[in-house]
């Protein structure tokens, strides 16, 4: 369940309602789209590009280049600092884009 600030007017008329914490699939898809879709396929298994596909990730029972099951530490590990051949992202994202990211890459 998620919760929200509601502010109010005198007699009770409902001006805004925040939300304490926004779906960020939307943002983490955007990311993707500018970030790792060169590399990175997610609506296939089976990819032509240079990186690991990550279509169904967290379905999986490892991680395409390691025998780990997935998990969001190790993904934002390799997004910050990049591998072998991929580059590091920790000077063009933030920790909050790197969640939502790893979010998206969660609801396929």
């Amino acid at each position: 369940m998620k919760y929200g600030l509601v502010a109010l007017l005198a007699g009770g008329t409902l001006l805004a309602q925040i939300p304490w914490e926004k779906n960020q699939r939307p943002t983490g898809q955007a990311l993707y789209r500018e970030n790792c879709v060169v590399c990175h396929e997610v609506d296939r298994a089976e990819s032509k590009k240079l990186g690991p596909s990550f279509y169904q990730l967290y379905k999986r029972e490892k991680m395409p280049l390691s025998n780990m099951k997935p998990n969001r530490q190790y993904i934002a590990v390799r997004v910050k600092f990049g591998g072998k051949i991929m580059p590091a992202f920790q000077k063009k994202l933030t920790d909050a884009q790197i969640n939502s990211l790893i979010d998206y890459l969660e609801s396929r």
